[in-house]
């Protein structure tokens, strides 16, 4: 992991070192830093984590981006949003899809970590054997007293080891951050802790199923049929059809739209306004109808495409 420690007062240079560990962080108002931002951070591909204090007037919009982020952030002014409603930023909280914003007057000290979205899932599905668990939010702020107390533990532990010890190893650091986004899935609501409340069986998933699936993964840009997916899985159509609704609860062809969904939002938030369009990106992924796209696109993420392309 890369390790960085620094103190200044210039907004730019705030900013810049707060996008390491959230990439869609944003600066939008910024008074006089006094006293100056103090920034520890330690970062990693696919991984942040970070403690900072500053004094200020600000307007920070974070926007997650493919991220699960956990922030935890204390002072006296403090006011934030996060899918239009009001957050105590003084309890950790969790922001998956869509932005929080943060206006504060004065000093705050305060720390965040971020998680690549597909680590998470991954580490969802791991935990779960559900091989087709998305991991969305459903709500902020932890599940319960005992859980924040254990996340709370483990975030001590993870800021001794990243932040402040001098004999930490890349192996102990892996292993710290394994700790950090399991004990962050266990605390904040999602889809994941729904699934371990439900008490659903961990079961892996049959081998055709799991052909059939890695076959739609890595054809989904182009033609994609039921023919060509039972093929792949050495099922029939009817076979595959039955195994894989069993297995993951959706058809062949529902899983292809998802994929497809999935990697058509990816590319919206890459994309640049002033150039692409959703009808590009959609027709890229196999949507042809424009309206159809827009509808499915919301129901899934909340949001219209167009949105996702601006933000």
């Amino acid at each position: 992991m890369e390790h960085t420690r620094v103190e200044t007062r210039d907004t730019a240079t705030v900013e810049e070192l707060w996008q390491t560990v959230v990439p869609g962080a944003r600066i939008s108002r910024a008074d006089d830093i006094q006293p100056a931002f103090v920034f520890s951070g330690a970062v990693d591909p696919g991984f942040g984590f970070c403690d900072y204090s500053i004094g200020s007037t600000m307007v920070v919009d974070s926007d997650p981006e493919d991220q699960m982020v956990v922030g935890w952030i204390a002072g006296p002014r403090i006011r934030a949003t996060y899918r239009r409603d009001r957050i105590d930023t003084t309890v950790p909280f969790m922001v998956i899809d869509r932005p929080v914003e943060i206006a504060f007057s004065g000093r705050i000290a305060g720390t965040a970590m971020s998680f690549a979205r597909s680590d998470v899932d991954a580490a969802a599905r791991r935990l779960t054997g559900d091989d087709t668990l998305r991991v969305r939010p459903t709500g902020h702020a932890p599940v319960s007293d005992h859980r924040l107390r254990y996340w709370t533990r483990t975030w001590e532990y993870g800021r001794d080891v990243l932040l402040r010890s001098s004999e930490r190893t890349p192996m102990i650091e892996q292993q710290v951050r394994s700790l950090l986004l399991e004990a962050s899935l266990m605390t904040f609501p999602t889809t994941f802790t729904e699934s371990l409340a439900a008490g659903r069986p961990a079961r892996p998933l049959p081998a055709p199923v799991r052909r059939a699936k890695a076959y739609i993964e890595a054809n989904a840009p182009g033609s994609v049929s039921l023919a060509d997916i039972a093929e792949a899985a050495r099922l029939s159509p009817r076979g595959l059809q039955y195994a894989f609704r069993t297995a993951t609860g959706r058809t062949p062809m529902q899983y292809v739209r998802r994929v497809r969904l999935d990697a058509a939002r990816a590319d919206l938030r890459a994309a640049d306004p002033s150039m692409d369009t959703v009808a590009a990106i959609a027709a890229r992924w196999g949507f042809s109808n424009l309206g159809r796209f827009a509808a499915m696109y919301r129901a899934e993420f909340a949001e219209t495409p167009s949105t996702t392309l601006r933000s």
